[in-house]
């Protein structure tokens, strides 16, 4: 959880790099924005306004306060699918802030030289965030596979 001041703890800072690479499919681990380094240059780019700055922070207290996450070894230790059910839930708990959150994401992501060009749109099948439906949880259970392999 951010500390009083709106500084990251290490803890927020792994997760952090953990939700980047969730954020942005790519098939290559390589080309992961967490995995790329780019958890600095979101967080700077989030501090340029109060509006983001308070819409990074929330979505980071967000992550820290996840209940799986605690039970399990924090957002590292989750699966793909309970990652990107973690985040789902706050994209629909906190949607305005999320989106700010994800819109500053992408835009480091593919202003980045080494990364592959922007998307004309964000409605390929791989994508999942940003899209957050009015009944979320019907959606989510139609576009994440079960951890048995069901539905």
């Amino acid at each position: 959880m951010p500390q009083q001041d709106g500084s990251l703890t290490d803890a927020d800072r792994v997760t952090l790099a953990g939700a980047l690479n969730r954020l942005i499919p790519n098939g290559d681990a390589g080309l992961a924005a967490g995995a790329l380094g780019m958890l600095g240059d979101v967080e700077e780019r989030a501090r340029g306004e109060k509006s983001t700055l308070s819409a990074f922070l929330r979505v980071v207290e967000a992550l820290s306060l996840d209940l799986t996450a605690h039970a399990i070894g924090g957002f590292s230790a989750m699966t793909d699918q309970e990652q990107t059910r973690a985040l789902l839930t706050i994209e629909s708990t906190l949607p305005e802030e999320f989106s700010l959150f994800l819109g500053i994401v992408r835009d480091v992501y593919y202003e980045d030289d080494r990364t592959p060009g922007r998307p004309t749109d964000f409605d390929g099948d791989d994508e999942v965030f940003g899209k957050a439906p009015q009944d979320a949880d019907a959606d989510n259970a139609a576009r994440i596979p079960s951890p048995r392999g069901e539905g």
